[in-house]
């Protein structure tokens, strides 16, 4: 199912970056990783490749990943679904709340995250589709 599915991977730390990217290419996804909000913006408009999902951390060095999520819907013509993930903000924060119901972004994982659970709401994500919200966060 995800041989030709892409999935960008915003991040600031390299770290992560890399163990989503080798992760997700295990599980046969496309990956693009970016390490900043301005660089994930302009690969968005740029780029003549279909975006399938759009993996955020909350806390980018030049953006906050709530905004960054609002700016991907409003600056852009991607329509992929949004998945915040976040070792800051917790499944119960009222922006998170907030964020899933207004359907700014689908999802939210918390870091740090099993793998099942991240490839849950991708799965998620790409069965259902951007109208409806959801939440998966570890224990």
């Amino acid at each position: 199912m995800a041989e030709s599915l892409t999935v960008l991977v915003v991040d600031d730390e390299l770290d992560v970056c890399w163990a989503l990217e080798t992760f997700l290419r295990r599980e046969r996804f496309t990956v693009v990783t970016v390490g900043s909000g301005t660089e994930a913006l302009r690969w968005l408009k740029e780029s003549k490749s279909a975006c399938h999902i759009v993996l955020v951390d909350a806390k980018l060095t030049d953006i906050e990943g709530v905004e960054l999520a609002r700016l991907i819907r409003t600056e852009t013509p991607c329509v992929a679904p949004v998945i915040l993930v976040s070792g800051y903000f917790y499944k119960d924060d009222s922006l998170v709340q907030e964020t899933l119901r207004s359907g700014v972004i689908f999802a939210f994982v918390t870091k740090p995250f099993r793998h099942e659970e991240l490839l849950k709401a991708i799965h998620a994500a790409l069965s259902i589709g951007q109208g409806s919200t959801s939440m998966v966060s570890s224990p």
